[in-house]
């Protein structure tokens, strides 16, 4: 695959040990890129390790659209030697490593005909700033001096990310900053032209997965959101706690995720728009109680953040193998919805349409994430309130149970499971005049008692009520969502879920210069499984590819089974890591040059 132009777009890596403030230091770096009007995608990776262990911020700017990380660096800041061994060979021609002198070592790499050397007092000239804790700061402004960016948008973030701070902070960071883009814009010269600012460009949002989660559980109305801290669900339940008081939101961190998941169906019972999060341990313990929502029918919204296992599996790392799970957890049968989304967007808009399926549909749904989605950070534009709306359902929150006959028996009982052609009954909340509320984890008639003898015609009744409600959810759920040319036109057509979708679309872009067409679906809800859309583009394609992060193919495994049909080609990556837009890139030309 051919690079930019130089110039065209810029690739950072910041590398050292944990606690260099590695992550807090690039994400400054991003925001002074789009507060220049540039677009950024971050990728962060660090191992699971309470303390130690090597950590690494990559960012990508560019003027143009982008939708992922790529694997190459431009610039390396190396905050110890370890960060060159391990990612020298990333580099470009004619790249440079920025370091400090007296901590990295330059024996062995140095001198190099590949990349350019920058040696900078790091220690030195933030020890003169205020503290050694502000090496990385100098680095920041040695890196944007080195590529000919204007200082003065890191000092701005820099102050806006420590004005909550003793002035002198903010100060003291400027100052450690502009040391290090002073004594570098002296040597700099021509080296890299990098990327200029945009004067007048709309402003920006710059978010991670969790956040767009968040904002999209604020705009649908979350009244209650619970959680137990897991990786990468974690920084959700931050962002819920840290606007739960502008925002009306009650946000309880539990002792557990068994709590969690049973304080939501409570929640939802009395009327509160509800929502859990964790990663997929977590959801384990959570699984008796969504049965429980299941058969309670409870309009809660679950999200499933997935990280590789089994068991504790890697923790801080991504992967896309938690699907057959989502799809099956709880014991017996129950409808639930299970959406994907890909990038930022993609989840604010999935989640405030969650709520209304779960209120709609009066049953759980899953968001299903990924720590590629929950971690990193992209640049994009403001979310459109106006197409946000709030759809309640079946819902009566107030008034005399009498005055709705649909949802009353002839003497003017609340029938809670009424048998409906559509499997969804009216709901009335407690407090509503004349209405009983019952609510347990049982089999139960239509008022919601468990009835002696457990009679089979109840159970098989409401079973096929509640079964009933998937027919209705394939008229409400969003469908896939399709790219680039119609199938039928294409050398390949590319089939994914959830994040691949940055990659898959970076790839897409990569191939309009070599001439290679390509068709491209999202299966964006999962369950009910879209079988009709996919059958018809598989079946238009001469060559077609699934791209997912697992070992046994689970989409692969939904289109077998729902479509009766197969793929040509799949591409799977399950080391932990994302996929990367060169790795999609060779398999879609590789299987475009076999079509």
């Amino acid at each position: 695959m051919p690079l930019p132009p130089k110039g065209s777009e810029l690739r950072i890596k910041i590398g050292g040990e944990a606690g260099f403030g590695i992550k807090a230091a690039g994400q400054t770096l991003a925001r002074c890129f789009v507060d220049g009007g540039l677009e950024v995608f971050d990728l962060t990776e660090y191992p699971s390790l309470i303390r130690g262990g090597h950590n690494t911020y990559t960012l990508r700017v560019s003027p143009r659209p982008i939708s992922s990380h790529v694997e190459t660096v431009d610039v390396l800041i190396a905050l110890n030697r370890e960060t060159v061994d391990r990612h020298l060979d990333e580099m470009i021609d004619g790249g440079a490593v920025i370091f400090d002198p007296d901590a990295t070592s330059t024996e062995g790499w140095l001198p190099s005909s590949k990349v350019r050397p920058v040696p900078v007092p790091l220690a030195k000239f933030a020890k003169e700033a205020g503290g050694p804790i502000m090496a990385n700061t100098v680095a920041l402004g040695a890196a944007l001096a080195l590529v000919h960016y204007p200082l003065h948008f890191l000092v701005d973030a820099l102050r806006a990310q420590f004005a909550h701070k003793a002035p002198e902070i903010a100060e003291q960071n400027a100052a450690a900053a502009t040391a290090g883009y002073g004594y570098v814009a002296q040597m700099a010269g021509d080296f890299w032209m990098g990327v200029e600012p945009k004067p007048g460009a709309p402003r920006r949002l710059l978010l991670d997965g969790n956040e767009a989660v968040g904002l999209g559980a604020l705009a649908a109305g979350i009244g209650f959101y619970a959680a137990y801290p897991m990786t990468p669900a974690s920084s959700l339940l931050h962002f819920m706690a840290a606007h739960e008081r502008d925002a009306g939101v009650v946000v309880k961190h539990t002792e557990d995720e068994i709590a969690a998941m049973n304080m939501v169906v409570g929640a939802a019972f009395t009327g509160t728009r509800a929502m859990c999060a964790s990663a997929g341990g977590g959801f384990a313990l959570m699984v008796e109680a969504f049965g429980m929502a299941g058969v309670s029918e409870s309009a809660v919204v679950v999200g499933v953040f997935t990280r590789p296992g089994p068991a504790t599996g890697l923790p801080t790392w991504t992967e896309q193998s938690d699907l057959r799970y989502v799809l099956h957890a709880a014991q017996g049968e129950f409808p639930r919805v299970v959406v994907a989304p890909g990038d930022r967007t993609d989840a604010f808009n999935l989640t405030w349409r969650a709520f209304n399926l779960a209120d709609q549909l009066q049953t759980p749904v899953i968001i299903l994430g990924d720590s590629y989605l929950s971690d990193n950070r992209e640049s994009l534009p403001y979310f459109d309130l106006e197409t946000v709306s709030v759809d309640r359902g079946k819902l009566v929150a107030e008034g005399d149970v009498a005055d709705h006959p649909q949802a009353v028996d002839e003497a003017g009982r609340y029938l809670r499971y009424k048998l409906t052609d559509d499997g969804i009954s009216t709901r009335v909340l407690p407090g509503v005049t004349g209405a009983i509320q019952l609510g347990n984890s049982y089999e139960h008639d239509e008022y919601g008692f468990g009835s002696a003898g457990e009679p089979a015609d109840m159970r098989a009744a409401q079973n096929e009520k509640r079964m009933a409600k998937l027919e209705i959810a394939r008229t409400l759920v969003p469908p896939p969502a399709t790219f680039g040319v119609p199938p039928a036109e294409a050398d390949v057509a590319v089939l994914f879920f959830g994040t691949t979708k940055g990659p898959v679309l970076e790839a897409m872009r990569w191939l309009e210069p070599d001439g290679v067409k390509v068709a491209a679906m999202q299966v964006v809800t999962l369950w009910p499984f879209p079988a009709e859309e996919v059958s018809a583009f598989l079946g238009a394609a001469k060559r077609t590819l699934i791209v997912e992060g697992n070992f046994t193919g689970q989409l692969q495994g939904l289109v077998r089974e729902q479509c009766l049909r197969d793929v040509d080609e799949t591409l799977h990556r399950y080391d932990g890591r994302p996929f990367s837009p060169e790795m999609v890139y060779a398999k879609l030309k590789e299987v475009a040059a076999n079509a």
